[in-house]
């Protein structure tokens, strides 16, 4: 089993209060509207500043982000998927780098050729393709498509995130998963099955982890976790994030992670986009940084 650690990075900016050494489960609600909710945190093993692998190897050469995003049809590559790509500008494989995974929703259910391009509707390839993507970010982001009815499972996660390792010049203690609606439904799966054995941190937003919780309790806290949800939602109930949440509230820390739940006043269902495009004020790509995995 892997551990994690987690780093206090001093350039956090949006995250603010809600990154915390000693997490109290208090709710606040501040002057943008939202409903913000903290569990516990790991103990104090911060630094003052993380060091990256990474670091110094961004080489910004002026391309848009959509110039970076790269359709690989299914079949034409050992992908189980097809997906899409975007990697840093100067990303080599001299280098290692983080990766993040994007699940999509069921709307975006497609055969992984011609309907690939559905993909860029929602989501983390949305914000790419729209040039919305910093060119400081040093992720490679990857996200595959779901074929066929239902939800991305969590084997399909699991495989599809183990081809990133061999495929990508990646450094697999910062491995990170972000879902939303069907695709946060397929990522509480996932840590159900197989909890930190991948993955640092995850942020489902608009998914319910209930079950997940009912199976496997505590072990779901074993990594970073950031849950987003509208408060108005009819389409995924609030509950399915406020009750997982609070559920993991009480574990133990450690081994137990940060564990935090921002719950959008008078937003439905779509509550993705202004967590992913940073208008809600919060960074969770920052977030994510925090936490890196030990063997």
């Amino acid at each position: 089993m892997k551990h994690i650690v987690v780093y206090k990075i001093t350039k956090l900016m949006a995250v603010g209060a809600l990154f915390c050494v000693a997490c109290t489960g208090k709710q606040n609600t501040d002057d943008t509207g939202l409903i913000t909710e903290t569990g516990p945190s790991t103990e104090d093993t911060s630094v003052e500043q993380a060091d990256f692998p990474w670091d110094g190897a961004i080489n910004a050469d002026g391309t848009p982000s959509s110039g970076r995003l790269v359709a690989h049809e299914l079949g034409t590559t050992d992908a189980q998927q097809g997906f899409y790509e975007y990697t840093p500008p100067g990303y080599s494989s001299d280098v290692e780098w983080p990766l993040l995974i994007a699940i999509h929703g069921g709307g975006e259910n497609g055969e992984g050729a011609q309907e690939l391009i559905k993909l860029q509707g929602n989501g983390l390839p949305k914000l790419i393709a729209a040039d919305g993507w910093p060119s400081e970010r040093p992720f490679v982001v990857l996200a595959p498509q779901h074929s066929g009815e239902g939800r991305t499972t969590a084997d399909e996660i699991h495989e599809f995130i183990s081809f990133a390792l061999d495929e990508y010049s990646i450094d697999s203690r910062y491995v990170y998963l972000t879902a939303y609606s069907m695709g946060a439904y397929g990522a509480w799966n996932y840590l159900q099955e197989y909890t930190g054995d991948q993955i640092a941190a995850v942020v489902p937003i608009a998914g319910d982890g209930t079950t997940a919780l009912a199976a496997v309790g505590c072990e779901l806290a074993e990594v970073g976790i950031w849950a987003f949800h509208g408060e108005d939602d009819t389409t995924v109930n609030v509950n399915g994030t406020i009750q997982t949440i609070d559920g993991l509230a009480d574990c133990p820390s450690p081994p137990a992670q940060e564990v935090i739940q921002t719950i959008y006043e008078g937003v439905g269902h779509n509550s993705w986009d202004a967590t992913y495009d940073g208008s809600a004020g919060f960074d969770i790509f920052e977030w994510f940084l925090l936490f890196k995995s030990t063997y």
